[in-house]
């Protein structure tokens, strides 16, 4: 099948860079694309918190959007990283959840949905903080109703340990001549040039976007599928390293 494409929102809180949001919202309104949301219950980043508070009521604007046919991830817990687990995708020595036993990733996870929910946020999708969880965070996913996770290295949508994973592995938009891939976007991060990159990509590629739920109709346990994201794993975080190595040495 020709390339399909999803969009995913990092970092959602009542605290962020609300011009650049506002200006997604335009282009993706424009063009019918509906993206994947990545809410925060209970922000605690210090960090995040730099950004200009939401003027008026967040939770009633991402009800709305959830109205409109937007959907909601639970964006971990609170955003604080507690261990320097890099977790199953080994991309970031940083983690909210990996490393910790289970009775308190499962606490953390039901308290952030429990906050969602209260705000009357549906979200069935998992979006860990600095893409780092591990075996333990999908076990106790899974025993609390939640069906997807949005990250992996494949082409395509897969089934493991009984949960969908919506493959992620770019931050910018770009053509791909196959596959489902989900583009990141950390809205706190871009700069003029890549909001520009996102209006343009959307305006010239908006029919080939899926629905999230189209997306979870595609997975599939195929084994071919998991060994090219195998494949595509390594060689990502191959290039990472040396990418780090090379500004350690520029650092040097």
């Amino acid at each position: 099948m020709p390339a399909r494409y999803l969009i995913r929102m990092d970092d959602i809180a009542p605290h962020m860079a609300w011009e650049t949001f506002r200006r997604l919202e335009q282009a993706f309104d424009k063009f019918g694309i509906k993206p994947l949301l990545g809410v925060i219950p209970d922000n605690h980043d210090v960090d995040l918190k730099k950004f200009p508070e939401c003027t008026g009521d967040f939770w009633a604007e991402m009800r709305s959007l959830q109205e409109r046919g937007w959907e909601m991830a639970q964006h971990g817990f609170r955003h604080v990283y507690v261990t320097c687990n890099c977790g199953l995708m080994g991309v970031n020595n940083l983690s909210e959840f990996a490393g910790l036993p289970y009775d308190e990733q499962r606490d953390k996870l039901a308290r952030g949905q429990a906050l969602l929910s209260e705000h009357g946020l549906r979200s069935e999708t998992f979006m860990a903080p600095s893409h780092s969880f591990d075996v333990v965070t999908l076990r106790a996913l899974k025993d609390l109703g939640f069906t997807t996770v949005t990250d992996g290295f494949a082409p395509f949508p897969y089934v493991a340990e009984g949960l969908v994973f919506l493959p992620q592995w770019l931050a910018s938009p770009r053509f791909l001549p196959i596959g489902v891939q989900t583009f990141c976007l950390h809205i706190n991060n871009m700069t003029e040039r890549a909001i520009e990159t996102v209006e343009r990509f959307v305006a010239e590629h908006h029919r080939e976007f899926l629905t999230f739920p189209e997306a979870r109709a595609l997975a599939t346990p195929h084994s071919l599928n998991r060994i090219a994201g195998s494949v595509l794993g390594t060689a990502i975080r191959s290039v990472r390293s040396w990418r780090f190595r090379q500004r350690m040495k520029a650092a040097a």
